[in-house]
């Protein structure tokens, strides 16, 4: 059965997202992301176009119309409307999603687009996926891609952030071996780097496509493993390149230096650690192995004798081909950059975005089949206007046809076979067998990767066929469960049985707008036809000279060139920010600023902006609100503790934001539960479990309003796509949003929590952030759990080193604050990207 889960619903939530969400260490450790670039940029007040008085062109050439508009607050709903979309469907769907997982709701979804297809021979679908959290599924997608009821392909995906030749280079370096490198005079031990080095040559002046034909089958093996997130993977192809030039070695064939039993030793330990570390495909247990097992060993001085100390396999100073450090290559630093848009589009006619992607817990009601998180979250229906699906269209091609960084699955087959880690699997078991009686360690090492080269040959194609295969087999039960055990049901105060009793634009859009869920009174909120901005953060310039010339990946964003690094969303943000000030300062009115975001640690450019609303002379009446996860409810607790470090600066830095123009809301838990237990009845009266965690990514500028798929957080403005509508002068359709809000106080969903923020000192919160762990640890009974005792010193380190990245937040944050001019690249916004 594949992994149903979401990022939410992952077991061991707060342990396994310490060891999957805290990359810092987990790529210092295997020196994938050794990048934290040391420069610089901060500003107390930016200087821009006010969006009150003065649309800029980035933002003119987006403008469009609507004939219809729906927020959609309900998941069924929303669920219902993107079905909707697919059935009305003329010729074309465009999608793109972050999380595209085969679950029972998505196997409905895809269902419907299987419908389509056999419908019409002349109907086609694209589908733009995320590389680095789709991979593991590859094979799904492949299926999807035969089903051919017409006999030719009607379905394409595409998966976004292949891998780059610097990566293809790095994956390669950690494979090679070093059997013909020379004795080196001065460190005693052999010139493996040299070697490899020149073994890389054969990538200069090649094209990707050129490139990935050339790999060695060791460094595919590698890449699989890496975004398959299976260790195995990355040790067996590691192993091979390794174990096969560590048997030349121990033979001592002409040219090759000897080496004495203790050193041989040594070796052997190397290579067992590689055996050993045979774990699962989660992540926290890729980190600890991975920690273990290469890196931690390499930094050793027991292998500096025939191995250039750290150089010669981890390549902090090997060059490019332009002569820069590879390490430092931004193809390398920026590799777990996801595409985060939430899209689907139907011929130019219906479009939806917003940030629920494709999965259990973001389509459905607290039920039997996902009993862990259900997210809260918000999209937008569009029924567009000519000039806006035209839009929509474009903006989904240019991306799709950014070949640097997105792939089809016949190229993935080429650098990354998914096939070669069930080939791994196979091969395992087989050498447990027949390698085991051979007594030399390296030759049995050699052994099992004789079995695995034997298994290629012979079945590698009836493999995978037989895998995709298992795909379809698992896509019809989870399509029959979502039809039979939650469509069907009307449990749970459910009384629809059809999703267009919800949604059906063929029959005046909305049905159905009393859905009953104790959340809030109001699912749907109707949108007049108004002039509204579609905004995107990609990987290359939008500026008006940017459009015209050939697109060019662009890393990270840089303070006063947010367009020209792609980052239109912040942008947007940043005028409007100023724009509110600016008319609080006007009109001497109060203006409200709301931030309903469930992940909130602010980029340095909103800090500043935080801090110029709270500033009594020169934004007085401006009233900043923010309604956000607690650490209790939120499915990435270490962005809570970022959060709070920051907002502890802030308070320390401007008192107003312990006055009434600032107020801080999280999410109660307890309530949260009890409106699961009391509103969503499991069968036979049982009371339902698990919980809701925030979604959404909605922010209200006086009158105006975002929605969309950007988080208030780093990554979100350094390293992924995103998408949204931003919408200008919609007082009547605020006052509907902030009427959500306002009942989630009166509910008591939310809770004002400002005083949680507030510390004498960092030794205080540092004391209420140990108090925090414990806590977490008890809930989730960490140290009572027998598969989590012998991982407590990795569990111990984690938390350390999210502790020292907590204080590196801290001394950022102060510098930050200090300064009155934001310019160039923020140090801080870098030091957090990977999270």
């Amino acid at each position: 059965m594949p992994n149903k889960l979401t990022r939410a619903a992952k077991e061991n939530k707060f342990f396994c997202f310490l060891l999957l969400n805290i990359k810092v260490n987990f790529y210092k450790k295997l020196s994938l992301f050794l990048t934290i670039m040391v420069l610089s940029g901060c500003s107390q007040r930016i200087v821009g176009p006010t969006l009150n008085t003065v649309i800029p062109d980035y933002l003119q050439v987006n403008e469009f119309q609507v004939k219809n508009a729906f927020i959609l607050k309900d998941n069924d709903q929303a669920f219902a409307s993107k079905i909707d979309i697919i059935r009305n469907a003329d010729k074309e769907l465009r999608l793109i999603y972050y999380i595209f997982d085969l679950d029972e709701s998505t196997a409905y979804m895809t269902n419907e687009i299987l419908q389509k297809i056999k419908e019409d021979k002349d109907f086609r679908v694209k589908l733009l996926t995320d590389y680095q959290w789709n991979y593991k599924n590859l094979d799904f997608f492949r299926w999807l891609e035969s089903q051919q009821p017409h006999g030719i392909q009607q379905i394409e995906i595409r998966f976004y952030n292949r891998p780059a030749i610097s990566v293809i280079k790095f994956a390669e370096f950690m494979t090679l071996g070093c059997a013909n490198a020379k004795q080196g005079a001065e460190s005693n031990g052999l010139d493996c780097t040299e070697e490899k080095l020149n073994y890389l040559k054969k990538y200069d002046g090649l094209s990707l496509p050129q490139a990935e034909e050339v790999m060695s089958i060791e460094a595919k093996i590698f890449l699989a493993g890496f975004y398959a997130k299976d260790p195995n993977g990355i040790l067996f192809g590691t192993q091979l390149g390794y174990g096969r030039d560590l048997q030349t070695m121990m033979s001592s064939p002409g040219g090759t230096p000897k080496i004495d039993e203790a050193q041989k030793q040594t070796l052997m330990k190397v290579m067992k650690l590689y055996w050993d570390a045979k774990t699962g495909s989660t992540s926290e247990k890729i980190q600890a192995k991975i920690q273990l097992s290469i890196a931690g060993l390499f930094f050793g001085k027991e292998l500096k004798p025939f191995l250039n100390g750290l150089e010669t396999l981890l390549p902090f100073s090997l060059k490019d081909a332009d002569e820069t450090a590879l390490m430092t290559n931004p193809e390398i630093a920026y590799i777990t950059d996801y595409t985060h848009h939430k899209f689907i589009l139907a011929d130019t006619k219906t479009a939806q975005v917003g940030g629920r992607n494709c999965a259990n817990a973001y389509h459905m009601r607290p039920n039997e089949l996902e009993k862990k998180y259900i997210f809260m979250d918000t999209d937008v229906y569009l029924d567009l206007e000519p000039k806006g699906g035209t839009l929509f269209k474009k903006t989904f091609e240019d991306l799709w046809g950014f070949t640097e960084m997105v792939a089809t699955t016949s190229e993935i087959e080429k650098h990354a076979p998914i096939g070669f880690l069930y080939m791994i699997n196979q091969a395992n078991t087989i050498a447990e067998t027949e390698c085991s009686k051979i007594e030399d360690q390296i030759q049995r090492l050699g052994c099992s990767g004789q079995v695995f080269y034997n298994l290629l040959d012979q079945g590698y194609s009836e493999l995978v066929q037989i895998k995709q295969a298992e795909w379809g087999e698992k896509f019809t039960s989870y399509l029959h469960k979502y039809e039979n055990d939650y469509l069907a049901k009307t449990i749970n105060k459910k009384s629809w049985t059809q999703l267009n009793e919800l949604f059906d634009a063929n029959n005046g859009f909305v049905q159905n707008t009393t859905i009953e869920n104790g959340l809030h009174t109001t699912n749907v909120i109707p949108m007049k036809s108004q002039n509204i901005y579609y905004v995107e953060n990609v990987p290359y310039d939008l500026s008006t000279k940017g459009r015209n010339l050939p697109r060019q990946r662009h890393f990270g964003a840089a303070h006063g060139e947010e367009i020209e690094h792609g980052k239109m969303i912040h942008k947007v943000w940043e005028d409007a920010f100023i724009a509110a000030c600016e008319k609080s300062e006007k009109t001497q009115e109060p203006v409200e600023v709301i931030i309903h975001q469930g992940y909130f640690a602010p980029t340095e450019s909103v800090v500043h902006q935080m801090n110029m609303l709270m500033n009594e002379k020169i934004c007085k009446n401006v009233k900043l609100k923010i309604y956000t996860n607690s650490i209790t409810t939120t499915d990435l607790t270490p962005v809570n503790f970022i959060g709070r470090r920051q907002m502890h600066e802030l308070f320390q830095k401007n008192k107003n934001f312990d006055s009434d123009k600032f107020e801080y809301f999280e999410y109660n838990k307890a309530v949260l539960d009890s409106i699961v237990a009391n509103n969503f009845l499991l069968e036979n009266g049982v009371k339902g479990t698990g919980s809701f965690s925030l979604h959404s990514k909605v922010i209200l500028f006086d009158d105006d309003i975002y929605i969309g798929s950007s988080n208030a957080e780093f990554r979100s403005y350094m390293m992924d796509t995103n998408n949204g509508i931003f919408i200008k002068d919609v007082p009547e359709l605020v006052a509907s949003y902030k009427k959500i809000l306002k009942n989630l106080e009166d509910k008591n969903i939310v809770g004002d929590a400002k005083n949680s923020l507030k510390f004498s000192d960092l030794l205080e919160l540092h004391q209420q952030e140990v108090k925090d762990f414990a806590e977490l640890r008890d809930r989730y009974a960490m140290d009572d759990r027998s598969f989590l005792k012998s991982r407590k010193e990795q569990l111990e380190y984690t938390i350390n080193q999210l502790y020292e990245i907590l204080n590196q937040v801290s001394v950022e944050m102060e510098r930050s604050l200090k300064k009155k001019k934001l310019e160039g690249r923020s140090k801080l916004d870098e030091l957090l990207k990977v999270f």
